[in-house]
């Protein structure tokens, strides 16, 4: 039987979950987004393919290195539910099963 209390924590995970399945499309979206600004500046200065390399290296850079920080950061949220401890009855029993009817 699931905890009544705890539906609110298996939602913060589906949530967070969700927001780490998108993570992979960061490095993606820095990548491309620096080849075309190195396409622009390369464009702008006549240095064609050299600026837009070096941005492509420093966008893949820094791409992996907030797609790990922002992964890092997601999975530290997670809520974990402490086991549960069985309760005791007053005959002594550890579990419920044990317990008879008087």
């Amino acid at each position: 039987m699931k905890a009544p209390g705890r539906w609110w924590m298996r939602a913060w995970n589906l949530a967070l979950a969700g927001a780490l399945s998108q993570i992979g499309f960061i490095p993606v979206v820095a990548v491309v987004g620096a080849m075309l600004c190195g396409l622009w500046l390369d464009l702008r200065l006549g240095t064609r393919p050299v600026l837009t390399a070096a941005c492509m290296i420093m966008g893949a850079a820094l791409g992996l290195v907030v797609m790990v920080r922002a992964a890092i950061t997601a999975a530290a949220q997670f809520r974990m539910e402490p086991p549960r401890r069985p309760e005791k009855s007053e005959s002594g029993s550890s579990s419920p099963m044990e317990e008879h009817p008087s």
